[in-house]
Parts: C-alpha cells; sequence; structure tokens
C-alpha cells in the first residue's frame, strides 16, 4: 500500500480491526445478550452509512467459540456485495477496504467513524477492555514462481535478501530454488507504542501466482489508546509504517511498475 494513489496499485486489501475481552463476569447467557445488544445497537447506528446487514454462516456459532476466535459474524456493506465495509462478533470489529481505497479522501475518516459508533454501541454494556489494535495491509504482486526465483525477485525487486546455504541441497534431493515461500519477521515499534510486522508469502490474486507483501502494526493491552478518543492519533501514527516501508521496499522499477 501507499498513500499516494497509484494507478496500478497492488493493494488487495487494507484492514483495522480492534479486539476486546468480554464484560468481566460474563455467563455464556449473559455475555450472549450482551452481544445482542451490541448487535442492535450497532444496526441502529451504522444503518445510514452501512445499510446492507449480513449474517455470515458462522453467526450461529456457540458463544464461547466465537468469542475465543474473535471470529466475525456479522457483515454491514454501503449496498449489497459491495466494499467498503464493516464487520462484528462477540469480541472483534474490523473495517475493510479494497478496491477504491483511497487514505486521505475516505479510508482514514471511515475508520475513525467506525470506531467511534463501535465505542458509543459498547457504552450501555460498560467500558470496553481492548485487547488488540490493528492496521493490515494485504498487497498483492504479480509473480509466477514456476518462471522465476522467488529469492532473487525478492532481492531485486524489494531490496530484502533471503538466502541459505548450499549445502542444503548438495547431495540432499532437494532442490532449488523454492517453489514457495512464507517469511515473517517483527519489529518493536515506538510510534505508536506495539509491534510492526512484515511477511511475504506465495499465493494468487484475481487468479495469478503472486507474491503476497503484508504489512503490520498492531498494539496490545495497554500499548492501545483510549478509544474513541486517541484513535485518530494512533491511525496516523500507525499508518505512517506500512506507508513509509512499502515505498522503500519497492522503490525503483517495481514502483515504477505500479505507478502506470
Amino acid at each position: 500500500m501507499c498513500a499516494q494513489k497509484l494507478k496500478n496499485a497492488p493493494l488487495v486489501e487494507a484492514i483495522v480491526e480492534l479486539r476486546w475481552d468480554p464484560q468481566p463476569g460474563d455467563d455464556s447467557r449473559s455475555a450472549a445478550l450482551n452481544y445482542s445488544l451490541l448487535l442492535g445497537r450497532l444496526m441502529d447506528l451504522l444503518c445510514d452509512e452501512y445499510p446492507a446487514h449480513k449474517p455470515l454462516p458462522n453467526a450461529e456459532a456457540p458463544m464461547q467459540f466465537a468469542s475465543q476466535l474473535h471470529m466475525v459474524q456479522h457483515q454491514f456493506r454501503v449496498s449489497d456485495d459491495a466494499w467498503p465495509l464493516v464487520q462484528v462478533g462477540p469480541t472483534v470489529f474490523t473495517v475493510n477496504q479494497t478496491e477504491g481505497y483511497d487514505w486521505e479522501q475516505d479510508f482514514r475518516d471511515r475508520a475513525i467513524r467506525a470506531v467511534k459508533i463501535l465505542s458509543e454501541a459498547h457504552q450501555r454494556l460498560g467500558p470496553m477492555q481492548p485487547t488488540s489494535l490493528l492496521l493490515r495491509y494485504i498487497d498483492a504482486i504479480e509473480f509466477d514462481s514456476e518462471k522465476e526465483n522467488v529469492l532473487d525477485f525478492i532481492q531485486d525487486g524489494l531490496k530484502t535478501g533471503i538466502s541459505l546455504p548450499d549445502t542444503l541441497f548438495t547431495d540432499t534431493g532437494v532442490h532449488a530454488p523454492p517453489k514457495s515461500i512464507d517469511f515473517k519477521t517483527s519489529f518493536q515499534c515506538t510510534r505508536p507504542k506495539g509491534m510492526a510486522h512484515l511477511r511475504l508469502a506465495s499465493g494468487q490474486s484475481r487468479g495469478q501466482n503472486a507474491l503476497i507483501l503484508e504489512t503490520m502494526v498492531q498494539s496490545l493491552s495497554d500499548e492501545v489508546p483510549r478509544l474513541p478518543d486517541k484513535f485518530a492519533d494512533w491511525l496516523d501514527a500507525a499508518h505512517e509504517v506500512p506507508s513509509t516501508w512499502f515505498r522503500r521496499l519497492t522503490e525503483g522499477p517495481l514502483y515504477a511498475r505500479f505507478q502506470g
């Protein structure tokens, strides 16, 4: 992803995700009631912007199971089968955008409004206890691992060296180069407080082989700012990390390809 509007942007999806703990002392019955109240309140508050409500197939999953897995169970879309959308489950809330993503003109303010609505809806149940706040970008860069060496592509296109010793392939019956890759690394982050994650993995996009680039910033527990008051500040700081990473990783011919 990138703050600049790219003609051939590789963005697959931009996601803001908030997770929280159930209310203290909730048993299964009270948890189900609280979730029902939250869902009803969200329907009222989201209907103007996201009028198309759709229960997901796992909406009937047991409350305890859905809570533990932070399972989304309901979608609210701007219109039927259209993006952007928000999703909610017993302990999770997301804002999702794909094609048409624009940070300055849409996604930033959309996420801020959605988190404000969630906070307002949850007030009647008591204070929310956030456990995780995440900003995640998924990009898909066209690449055919059957014709090219993925490690060479990562080195040349993303300026990232990943290597293995030749002895792994000498007299072992194992052939280089790799047919797929799944590489993830995490770093301490100070603005905002939390962790920054980078993942490179083989995948597909629109039926074509691709290299998936994921950039994420996550704050956990006490690192999560006060919501909704401090969310905008957190979001701006979090966005700066993947935006900068994307530009610096793809700078050169690859970035020029995205510019069109």
